[in-house]
């Protein structure tokens, strides 16, 4: 069976194209440009250039293909041209759905997030909750807005199923979307002291290989116009922090920054961000997010999907040997 990806040179995009080619997929991995690399060469793996803002790329891409997973998304935390996160996730999700469609493929899995729910207010999240509060960036309204779509075209008869990842984590490439893993080596490596708030915020820290699999069966069970929650453990900052310090062997002094003053740090960086031209380092956005919760249910994937979660204590292990091993981090 064909299939094609997009996103597929992502964090979680490289890994469920791997799976897949384990499974005995042929993979369509829509690219920017061909990778050199000798790990991209399978015998069923084949690399179609364009993205998708590219109707003409998509559709070249899903020649023959029977199933779709759409990952691809521009997350970074800011852009010159907030525009550009609706260009991408909005637009660029339309192009996907339009051109499955007219190839006929027989279903499609959108990978959304769960910031777009909100805040979790005392009780997990869950698909039905609905959002008490404003979008804290334009990322999380710009998803809301793809979901939206996609629900649409679920309704216009196309088989499509969307799955909302927490906070993942673990082994892959180092990219926006691999935060937790970076912000892991930092600790370790002396160079993270901070934690935001009181550090009782909690959030869902989801493992890399439960999210590629919750992938592949939404794409096999997923009910259309469904929505699963592809979540982990939930925990406060500060217990994710003292099992770092357990499992690490590492224990740096952290010192808790109020949400106030963080604020203030990150309306710095978006003023230099405006004269100067650089990334800033956070934006207020990002901030204003720490300070509540966002714990998730996976219960409705668990239940219909057969869902399975890596307990944070032993992905956690597995992605500290990974930066032992992989990245050379030393401790």
């Amino acid at each position: 069976m064909k299939v094609f990806v997009t996103g597929a040179t992502g964090y979680i995009g490289q890994r469920l194209v791997e799976r897949l080619l384990e499974q005995g997929y042929e993979v369509n991995a829509l690219v920017r440009s061909i990778p050199h690399s000798v790990e991209a060469v399978h015998p069923n793996l084949f690399f179609k250039t364009g993205n998708i803002l590219d109707k003409e790329s998509l559709e070249r891409g899903m020649e023959g293909c029977v199933q779709v997973y759409h990952l691809a998304a521009f997350a970074r935390p800011w852009t010159r041209n907030a525009r550009t996160y609706f260009e991408v996730n909005v637009q660029g999700t339309l192009n996907v759905l339009e051109a499955a469609q007219l190839a006929g493929v027989k279903k499609l899995v959108y990978s959304s997030s769960c910031a777009v729910l909100g805040r979790s207010n005392g009780s997990p999240l869950t698909e039905e909750h609905v959002r008490d509060v404003n979008f804290f960036s334009d990322y999380e309204s710009s998803k809301y807005l793809a979901e939206c779509l996609v629900r649409n075209y679920s309704r216009m008869g196309l088989n499509s199923v969307i799955v909302s990842p927490s906070k993942v984590y673990g082994p892959g490439l180092w990219k926006e979307s691999n935060a937790v893993s970076y912000l892991m080596q930092l600790y370790i490596e002396g160079d993270w002291h901070v934690i935001p708030g009181d550090g009782a915020s909690l959030g869902c820290f989801c493992y890399i290989d439960d999210v590629v699999n919750g992938h592949i069966l939404a794409m096999t069970l997923g009910r259309t116009g469904e929505k699963y929650i592809l979540g982990g453990d939930n925990l406060r900052l500060t217990e994710f922090f003292d099992l770092l310090k357990s499992l690490s062997g590492k224990h740096h002094k952290l010192v808790r920054i109020p949400i106030w003053l963080m604020m203030l740090f990150g309306w710095k960086e978006e003023v230099r961000a405006s004269l100067f031209g650089n990334e800033p380092l956070i934006t207020r956005k990002w901030i204003a997010k720490y300070g509540n919760d966002l714990a998730c249910s996976s219960d409705k994937a668990i239940k219909e999907l057969g869902y399975k979660i890596t307990p944070v204590r032993e992905g956690m292990s597995a992605t500290l040997t990974w930066l032992r091993e992989v990245r050379n981090v030393q401790f």
